[in-house]
C-alpha cells in the first residue's frame, strides 16, 4: 500500500490527465452517436461532439489536472490551436502511413494517437497550463 501511495503521489498529474482523457473520449463517442442519430450527418456530429468534448477536456485539465492560474482566454486559444493541429497531424499521418503500410488504418491510428497523446500532455503541462 505504501508503494501504491508513492506511485500515485509521484504520477498524480499524469493519472488525472489520463482519467480526463478517457472521460473526454467517452463523452465524444456518446455525443457523436447522439448527434449522428438525430441529424444523420457524420461531419456535423463529429464537429459538434469534438467541440463539446474538447471544452469539457479543457476545463477539467485547466482546473483539476494542472490547476492552472494562467489567463483562461489565452489558455483556451492555445488549447484549441493544439486540438486543431493534433487533428490535422493525426489525419495526415494516418493517411500517409496507410499508403505505405498496407494494413487497416485503425491499426496505424492507434500508435499515432498514442504518440500525440504523450506530446499533448507535455505541451499542455509546460506551455498551455504552465503555472
Amino acid at each position: 500500500m505504501k508503494y501504491l501511495n508513492k506511485f500515485i503521489q509521484k504520477y498524480n498529474v499524469l493519472i488525472k490527465y489520463i482519467t480526463v482523457a478517457i472521460l473526454s473520449f467517452i463523452l465524444d463517442i456518446l455525443l457523436f452517436n447522439l448527434f449522428n442519430h438525430f441529424w444523420l450527418n457524420i461531419i456535423l456530429a463529429t464537429i459538434l461532439a469534438r467541440i463539446i468534448s474538447s471544452t469539457f477536456n479543457f476545463l477539467l485539465n485547466r482546473n483539476k489536472v494542472f490547476k492552472s492560474s494562467s489567463k483562461a482566454s489565452i489558455a483556451l486559444l492555445k488549447y484549441f490551436s493544439l486540438v486543431i493541429i493534433q487533428m490535422l497531424v493525426s489525419a495526415f499521418s494516418v493517411d500517409i502511413l496507410a499508403k505505405f503500410i498496407l494494413i487497416n488504418p485503425t491499426f496505424i491510428k492507434i500508435p499515432v494517437e498514442f504518440i500525440l497523446f504523450i506530446c499533448n500532455y507535455l505541451i499542455q503541462k509546460f506551455l498551455i497550463f504552465a503555472k
